[in-house]
């Protein structure tokens, strides 16, 4: 059985526009930002697939595979300026998707992870056979905790991961019911974010 996302890779990935951001589809020409910002142990420590050092060839690399996915961009609205990436990807359910990002540390508490992940979880909701996302985060990053807390995702209990950047650690993992999120939408997302 095909992947509800699939659906979405059927044509070109459309920009999506929020208040202060704009998620692309990621280009070649972002590779040297991507290393630039991936290339910060403190980015690297959180993420299961980002290796430290982090380096131009392995920007490219990513940038090779992501253009089969879900993947976006996630670029300051006024200057474009690249910020970090926000996606999702198929879990062995076809109707649940698993959503990732990161960003830059120069980026970090602003609110622009938390834009991006509502956006992108917008997106996979509005494809009728998306009935939950998942999503987890180190048990350490409370930012990461937090962007899921304000986006409606609930805990739904520990694990572990391994890290290219730090090995074996221990991690939150979180589930948004499409139920729920149609309850955040029709209630406006202050509840979610209170």
């Amino acid at each position: 059985m095909e992947h509800e996302l699939g659906k979405l890779l059927a044509g070109p990935l459309e920009p999506i526009r929020t208040a202060r951001l704009v998620l692309r589809p990621p280009r070649a020409d972002d590779a040297p930002a991507i290393a630039a910002l991936a290339n910060d142990f403190g980015v690297a420590e959180m993420l299961a697939h980002v290796p430290h050092p982090y380096m131009l060839a392995d920007a490219e690399d990513f940038l090779g595979v992501a253009g089969s996915g879900v993947v976006f961009a996630v670029t300051r609205g006024g200057d474009g300026v690249f910020m970090g990436v926000c996606g999702l990807r198929p879990t062995p359910r076809p109707a649940v998707a698993d959503l990732g990002y990161w960003l830059g540390r120069p980026f970090w508490g602003r609110g622009y992870a938390t834009e991006a992940a509502h956006a992108v979880v917008d997106l996979a909701f509005r494809l009728e056979g998306i009935t939950s996302v998942l999503a987890g985060c180190r048990a350490v990053n409370g930012r990461s905790r937090r962007v899921l807390e304000k986006c409606g995702f609930q805990f739904r209990g520990t694990g572990t991961f391994v890290s290219r950047a730090a090995g074996r650690v221990s991690s939150e993992n979180f589930g948004l019911e499409r139920r729920t999120w149609m309850a955040l939408r029709s209630w406006g997302r202050e509840g979610a974010e209170a």
